[in-house]
């Protein structure tokens, strides 16, 4: 015979095989991301409810020595110490006994699809505001916003990672070289490599026209497109970057592959259950809880323009 405690599990296995499916669904649409895109969305794992990083200035260039010469000894120094407090993010749903038992027209299955996007959402609205406020109040370790034309190296001088206009070849190229030109804390030339554009769905078709066209897009030059293959830039972009989530619709971000934005994670998505025989009213109580929090490392690896 089936205790309380066996039908709570049955009810809640019932439950999260509606919630974890529709969670863990990715979007197959061309170039859609969500903060699960690792290239985009590096993961850093803690233990803590706050994670602590700073600016690291690497070595020098190796000297050239004899062939009995001491090998010199090099300094490395971090500094513009920061804090990232975890965030904490929680929801229910009730659910009717005799709501969940009849299930008539398989309306709590669709409530519980519904629970779970919503949580996908909130990650990536929440993911997502790390490039809509790149321009303005997401900031490095300097004290400076993200996309910015006064970072400060630890080596002292200054670096700009914004670049001006909309989107064109002019203007990616002016990017990919200011990639490519880049220095590090210490004022050393990197040669980061441009893998991701970044683009709200607005400016989507142009990017994508732009860096997989055969020949010179929107041109009947016979010319070699150079954005194409073997350069491999991913074109990217998310609903939550455009106008219509509080972005812009014209902004567009380049990143290399070793670029500072950081998905936190404390706690993946967990979800438990409340039976209706705790509550006044007979309902059950489904509740999801996630922590997570983004941040940015370091200004390196990426390139930024507001479009205009």
């Amino acid at each position: 015979m089936l205790t309380n405690q066996d039908l709570l599990a049955v009810t809640r296995t019932e439950l999260d095989s509606v919630f974890y499916p529709e969670f863990e669904m990715m979007t197959a649409a061309l170039g859609h991301i969500s903060v699960e895109n690792a290239g985009i969305f590096p993961v850093v794992r803690t233990d803590h409810s706050a994670y602590i990083y700073m600016s690291f200035m690497g070595t020098g260039l190796w000297p050239a020595i004899g062939e009995v010469e001491t090998i010199p000894e090099d300094q490395s120094r971090v500094a513009n110490k920061a804090t990232v407090l975890v965030n904490d993010y929680a929801n229910s749903l009730s659910i009717s006994k005799d709501f969940f038992d009849d299930n008539m027209f398989d309306v709590w299955a669709t409530m519980v699809r519904d629970f779970a996007n919503k949580a996908r959402v909130t990650q990536d609205t929440n993911g997502f505001a790390v490039l809509r406020n790149a321009f303005t109040t997401q900031l490095t370790p300097d004290g400076v916003a993200f996309i910015s034309a006064s970072h400060v190296p630890i080596g002292g001088g200054t670096v700009s990672n914004l670049v001006t206009g909309a989107l064109t070849p002019t203007t990616l190229n002016t990017a990919m070289v200011r990639l490519w030109e880049q220095v590090d804390e210490r004022g050393i030339i990197r040669g980061n490599i441009a893998a991701y554009l970044v683009v709200a769905p607005a400016n989507f078709k142009n990017a994508i026209e732009i860096t997989q066209s055969v020949l010179v897009s929107d041109s009947a030059n016979n010319a070699v497109n150079v954005f194409r293959s073997p350069m491999g830039i991913e074109v990217v972009t998310s609903p939550y970057l455009g106008a219509a989530a509080g972005g812009s619709d014209t902004a567009w971000f380049l990143l290399s592959r070793n670029h500072g934005i950081r998905r936190l994670v404390r706690q993946g998505v967990e979800t438990a259950l409340v039976s209706w025989e705790y509550s006044d009213n007979r309902t059950y109580k489904y509740r999801g809880n996630f922590r997570e929090s983004y941040f940015v490392t370091t200004w390196g690896g990426a390139v930024g323009s507001t479009g205009l």
